[in-house]
């Protein structure tokens, strides 16, 4: 006998992948909901299982979401809508990410079961992994974008970069380094089309074993591959794995003890700090922080180097006000999404 399961709401485009998996022509039975352009369908239980491998589940990204924002943990590769071309990216391939990017926000659409997809205020580079936010409706899209544009969102990345603890002549310091860009090609200049950018860099710790350092970064101003020009050119460490910016290859030093993934920059969106606001209460206005965890190749890569690593930066978690707020945020009805990471030692 043929076991079913239900799937509800799938989406059309996606019923072809449901009928590809068939199972030796047990049939799918489907009611089409016109009102709202979606599919409940009776799959074999096989089938579904098949179709749950084949369609990716874009909705396990999000790490936190409430009534008017969803954040993601952005992977690598994956290119947000209106991002810059890709040095030697051709129309198909920049077709290929836009679907993707497309397929996301339908996943996050359905998931949280929106009247509309989720709105885009700000983007990450193709390379960089960590804490993207989309806003669900447009009265929270306004407020993000606003915050967005009088740089008011505080910003803070992680990089794993190559250079020592000697390469750095202090602890900490402050990038003001205008940036040009002409043609794709992004450098620091003086020219009078240069625009100014504002980064600062704190020396987490460096490995004892080969010369690779953590820096912490905030961005103060969002151009276009500002922190790779600013560490590789103005700090003359370059992030680890970033293939445009590096003037040389890798060392033996590394290459020798630590592997490192082709094509992979080691730049992570770590922290979005913004302003919510209650709905009751003399103190309304609030700031609210998300931690992105780090990608397990890049906790791996630390360890193996012997640069520790804060616990939040390997768990990710929420704060309210600069204090940690466990797992729920009453006020906006937002729950933290993933469940607790065990420490790796």
């Amino acid at each position: 006998m043929t076991r079913y399961r239900y799937v509800i709401n799938l989406i059309p485009s996606r019923l072809s992948n449901a009928l590809a998996c068939q199972e030796n022509d047990a049939p799918i039975l489907c009611m089409y909901t016109a009102t709202r352009s979606k599919v409940t369908c009776l799959i074999p239980t096989r089938a579904s299982d098949k179709l749950a491998a084949a369609s990716k589940n874009w909705s396990r990204l999000a790490i936190y979401a409430d009534r008017g924002v969803i954040v993601l943990n952005k992977p690598p590769y994956l290119v947000c809508q209106g991002s810059d071309v890709q040095h030697g990216e051709d129309q198909k391939s920049r077709e290929r990410n836009v679907d993707k990017f497309n397929d996301l926000l339908s996943d996050l659409k359905d998931h949280f079961r929106l009247d509309h997809v989720p709105h885009t205020v700000h983007r990450l580079d193709k390379a960089t992994t960590g804490a993207l936010v989309l806003a669900k409706n447009l009265t929270a899209a306004r407020q993000l974008s606003q915050q967005f544009q009088n740089r008011s969102v505080g910003k803070t990345y992680l990089a794993l970069v190559r250079g020592g603890e000697k390469s750095f002549p202090t602890r900490s310091g402050e990038i003001r380094d205008a940036i040009e860009t002409d043609g794709g090609h992004v450098s620091i200049s003086q020219s009078c089309k240069a625009k100014f950018a504002a980064t600062d860099w704190e020396l987490i710790a460096s490995s004892p074993k080969v010369p690779l350092s953590l820096l912490k970064l905030t961005l103060h101003t969002g151009l276009k591959h500002q922190l790779r020009v600013h560490l590789a050119h103005s700090l003359h460490t370059p992030i680890l794995g970033d293939p445009v910016y590096s003037r040389s290859p890798i060392s033996d030093k590394i290459s020798r003890i630590i592997r490192v993934p082709e094509n992979r920059a080691f730049l992570h969106a770590s922290r979005l700090c913004f302003s919510r606001f209650r709905k009751t209460g003399s103190n309304k206005h609030f700031r609210l922080e998300v931690t992105a965890a780090l990608p397990s190749d890049f906790v791996t890569l630390c360890k193996d180097a012997g640069i520790p690593l804060d616990k939040w930066d390997i768990s990710g978690g929420l704060f309210v006000d600069g204090e940690p707020a466990g797992h729920e945020i009453p006020d906006l009805d937002g729950k933290w999404l993933k469940p607790p990471h065990r420490m790796i030692r």
